[in-house]
């Protein structure tokens, strides 16, 4: 398989996993892992520092197959984590309502 067919195979996949609800989530949860949008500086500790470097890296190259593959998926992705959050959020704020009322 020469370079071009593999790099179109591998939009394909990352297009396949991106149609899903479950394959969104754990690409989500991958780049939030990787500290896509964090600041890599640990101030004293150039270990730390070179560490979550490594991790923005990978993040970053991932950010950017998934917008080759899909160049909306990522603000599919981030809405559909904000809609959750709320909806967590929601629930705690009833579920605190309903004890205070208790």
């Amino acid at each position: 398989m020469n370079e071009k067919q593999l790099k179109k195979r591998t939009t394909a996949d990352l297009q396949t996993v991106l149609k899903t609800p479950q394959g969104r989530r754990v690409l989500w949860r991958l780049l939030q892992a990787c500290r896509v949008h964090q600041h890599s500086f640990v101030p004293g500790d150039s270990t730390a520092t070179a560490f979550h470097c490594g991790q923005q890296s990978i993040g970053l190259f991932l950010l950017s197959e998934i917008e080759d593959a899909a160049p909306t998926a990522y603000q599919q992705m981030r809405g559909e984590y904000v809609s959750e959050v709320n909806s967590e959020q929601n629930e705690i704020n009833r579920l605190t309502e309903e004890l205070t009322h208790v």
